[in-house]
């Protein structure tokens, strides 16, 4: 698997310093989502919100 860019909190404008690394999207992703949904409050299913997170991964 090819190692992802790191996911900041900061990227898509969150005040957080949250920061995570994983090898390949689809763990990164589940990863960044368990913090966005409990540390944020944020509704993960909702395009607007994954579109922002995958952007940021990039």
């Amino acid at each position: 698997m090819k190692k992802v860019a790191p996911f900041r909190c900061r990227d898509p404008g969150l005040e957080c310093d949250y920061e995570m690394e994983a090898e390949g999207e689809e763990e990164l992703m589940k990863r960044v989502e368990g913090h966005v949904m409990t540390a944020h409050q944020m509704d993960v299913h909702k395009e607007e919100i994954r579109k922002k997170i995958l952007g940021a991964m990039r």
